[in-house]
């Protein structure tokens, strides 16, 4: 079978009873229904159709490793594991789909939905499954990420450099992007002409590390102008040091500190203009690139935030 709809697995960890009753961590909080969840989408059909390194597959069993032992916040409420949409061959289409009716399906029941890929192949599904549950929506589109993925689908089929325009073809009209952390070499002349051309916002990785708070008027604006956000993290706006274990490492990126500090601000700014942000996803996660684990550790912590902002 192309693709696999896997139960979750038990989450397993270090307990501590000798350290009494707040001695908690994340795997003690998964449970059935609650308000939260996370789901795994296990592919890299979509980065090695972009000519990426293998290992996004290994993506969500990773962080949910790194996730495991993490201390709970003293707040932290239960959150639910849905086990993973798994595309074991090349049919990412069929892939995106069935993630996108797990997403659906998903956000009836949760208010704030983690998909942990994955390639950005993810973000396809990912909005998809957003866009069926939230018919008539105005969705932003809020992408933490070196790369437009705004690429045209080619003979390939559509990609892990594809998603964003892949969306945008859905419906030109309500199409509303904001990427943070562009690296101008990383990105041809073709997609930055394509990217004003469609009106998509950019914060570049050199305004970011001069000042963490540069985007904050853009998130302003497209949280204002939306009913719900779509917030997308691409690993690979890390540096790489930080991030060794992605698709591409960045060899400037935006530090671990300030991507946190977006995502607050994003969070924060969501709640006091009343506009949800019910579905996030991090993807790119490569952990045979990164023997030490640091970059599923860092990645986590993101996720962690997610959960229990």
């Amino acid at each position: 079978m192309p693709v696999n709809i896997n139960p979750a697995v038990p989450w397993l960890g270090r307990s501590d009873p000798e350290d009494g009753a707040g001695a908690i961590r994340l795997h003690h909080l998964v449970q059935d229904s609650a308000d939260r969840a996370v789901l795994g989408f296990a592919s890299e059909a979509g980065v090695i159709r972009n000519k990426g390194r293998k290992g996004a597959h290994a993506g969500p069993a990773s962080l949910r490793n790194a996730l495991a032992n993490m201390a709970a916040p003293s707040s932290g409420a239960p959150f639910s594991d849905l086990g993973d949409v798994e595309v074991t061959g090349d049919d990412l289409e069929a892939g995106q789909t069935a993630l996108s009716d797990s997403i659906a399906e998903a956000l009836g029941v949760h208010d704030r939905l983690i998909v942990l890929g994955g390639g950005h192949e993810t973000a396809f599904g990912s909005y998809c499954g957003i866009a069926a549950q939230y018919p008539g929506k105005q969705i932003g589109i809020i992408n933490l990420d070196a790369h437009l993925d705004l690429r045209l689908v080619g003979d390939n089929g559509p990609s892990s450099g594809t998603p964003f325009a892949q969306i945008r073809e859905l419906d030109p009209e309500t199409f509303d992007y904001l990427c943070l952390g562009v690296a101008e070499e990383s990105n041809t002349e073709a997609l930055m002409t394509r990217a004003k051309k469609w009106g998509v916002n950019i914060v570049g990785d050199h305004a970011l590390i001069a000042d963490r708070n540069a985007a904050n008027g853009a998130i302003d604006d497209i949280i204002a102008r939306s009913d719900l956000i779509y917030l997308t993290i691409d690993i690979d706006v890390l540096p790489h040091f930080q991030a060794p274990g992605v698709s591409a490492p960045a060899a400037r990126g935006v530090t671990l500190s300030t991507i946190e500090h977006l995502i607050d601000y994003i969070l924060e700014r969501c709640r006091k203009l009343d506009c949800p942000c019910p579905l996030a996803d991090i993807v790119e996660l490569s952990p045979p690139h990164d023997p030490q684990n640091v970059t599923a550790k860092g990645a986590a912590l993101l996720v962690r935030r997610l959960l229990f902002s």
